[in-house]
């Protein structure tokens, strides 16, 4: 049906109009549309148009309604001034309730009182609780878990280090192995199965982990302890330069001291000799320099592909890390010596994700030419996995090396990144009300990032979910049903 526009008819010509297109032919008469047509000088076609749309008209404003209060309805223009007002509002409108308030008000023209709003963010709340507790994955997760803590109160988090889908985000008690374990057998219990599971030395989830007796391998998060060895190399560092300053004061005031005459003001005090300080100098440079080279080498031992774009020997690296720390223990301090002890204790965890990929791959690797397989890895590693560069009978083996890489897992980083982006929500409202970390795990899930590696997809869609809502679908149906959403 197509447009229709008279503005040389009033309003009152065209509802009658209307209303006399409505009444059947043989109640308007033989001939009626064309006298009218004539009439008003419009063409038949348009005057049946104008019947048809005075139907619809009168037939959705006199559809009976629910029962009850009607729902309030206030129309709003989006302008180019009303979008600047909000654009300039926004930013001053940190999310507290008040706030909220305050954003109603500015925003919409329209006042709730603080109840209200609490009240609606509660039950938001709970059905955000019940939608994530929903959540079923078609694949196997690499886990990674992390504690953010409110004064003495932690959030419990659990992502999914493939898609950076949170799968657990919720307050709790406490951190111990109960805690912990009740988390993984809920998540278990929702269908949830983890490939691995990475975290940091906290003994609450090691321990929750054995006490609900999954059969989870548990990576130890590598950056948490290489990121101790940095430190100390910072360390390090700055007590050279210390012992650098402090050689360059030494000899400054052996010179002078050989001067016959001294220079005007205070002379220089040292409590070393030029020679002392010069051997300190020499030991903090040789122990900065030695420390760096052998945190170099465990790092490297610890990648799963070598500089030559092979896949790590985890027997070799670990004999490289073995050497280094015998190297560390030779080194002066009781830091450095504690450092070589804690890689001691924890070199077979570390080592694990490299036999995993080791043995996972070792199938595939086995006919594999040598340098066919470091072309494989090297594609991999700059991003450029194009199947039609390799020769047909190598292409199943090339995808298997490239999706065992993918899953190769050593930290909880996109755990802590998560919870960088959540603490600025945590500092606005003062802690962890019920309804707030159901709410932002819902939203977390279903936004789209904006950049890098994930750009234009949502965690939901990276972890396998097919058909996933818009995130602005999902808060309208939010509160629909609140008994099934």
């Amino acid at each position: 049906m197509t447009e229709y526009h008279s503005t040389s008819l009033d309003l009152s010509i065209r509802i009658a109009l209307g209303l006399e297109m409505m009444r059947p032919a043989q109640e308007r008469g033989w001939g009626r549309a064309t006298e009218l047509a004539r009439h008003y000088n419009r063409s038949r076609t348009w005057l049946y148009e104008l019947g048809a749309r005075t139907k619809i008209a009168l037939e959705k404003a006199m559809k009976p309604g629910q029962a009850g209060r009607p729902v309030e309805r206030k129309e709003l223009l989006v302008d180019r001034d009303y979008l600047q007002r909000a654009i300039a509002v926004m930013p001053m409108l940190t999310g507290s309730v008040r706030n909220i308030q305050t954003g109603l008000d500015l925003l919409f023209d329209t006042r709730r009182s603080v109840g209200y709003i609490s009240q609606t963010l509660q039950a938001a709340g709970a059905a955000a609780k019940r939608q994530n507790g929903n959540l079923r994955l078609p694949i196997p997760v690499l886990g990674e878990a992390d504690e953010i803590f409110v004064g003495r109160k932690p959030c419990l988090t659990v992502v999914d280090g493939r898609s950076f889908l949170a799968l657990n985000l919720a307050a709790a008690t406490g951190r111990s192995a109960t805690h912990w374990g009740l988390t993984f057998l809920d998540l278990s219990e929702q269908g949830i199965v983890f490939q691995d599971l990475a975290a940091d030395g906290a003994r609450g989830i090691r321990a929750g982990l054995r006490d609900a007796e999954l059969s989870v391998p548990l990576r130890p998060d590598l950056f948490h302890l290489l990121r101790e060895g940095g430190r100390l190399e910072n360390r390090l560092e700055k007590a050279a330069y210390k012992a650098i300053g402090l050689s360059e004061r030494a000899k400054r005031a052996d010179r002078e001291a050989q001067q016959p005459k001294s220079r005007p003001g205070r002379p220089l005090k040292v409590d070393l000799s030029a020679e002392e300080a010069g051997l300190l100098e020499a030991q903090a440079l040789d122990t900065h320099d030695h420390f760096s080279w052998l945190l170099a080498e465990i790092r490297q031992s610890l990648e799963p592909i070598t500089p030559d774009y092979r896949i790590q020997d985890p027997s070799l690296a670990g004999e490289s890390i073995e050497t280094a720390i015998e190297l560390l223990k030779t080194l002066p301090g009781k830091k450095l010596a504690d450092f070589a002890e804690k890689l001691t204790n924890h070199l077979e965890e570390l080592l694990a994700p490299l036999v995993w990929l080791h043995q996972t791959l070792a199938p595939w690797r086995n006919p594999l030419p040598p340098d066919l397989e470091a072309w494989i890895v090297a594609s991999r590693q700059h991003g450029l996995r194009r199947l039609k560069d390799i020769p047909p009978q190598w292409r199943k083996t090339a995808t298997a090396i490239w999706d065992g890489l993918a899953l190769f897992h050593r930290s909880s980083s996109l755990a802590e990144s998560l919870h960088s982006w959540l603490r600025p929500y945590l500092s606005i409202h003062r802690g962890m009300p019920d309804w707030l970390l159901p709410l932002l795990q819902l939203f977390w899930n279903h936004h789209v990032f904006a950049r890098g590696k994930r750009a234009g997809h949502s965690p939901l869609q990276l972890a396998g979910i097919e058909e996933v809502p818009e995130l602005a679908t999902v808060f309208d149906k939010l509160l629909a049903d609140p008994g099934t959403a």
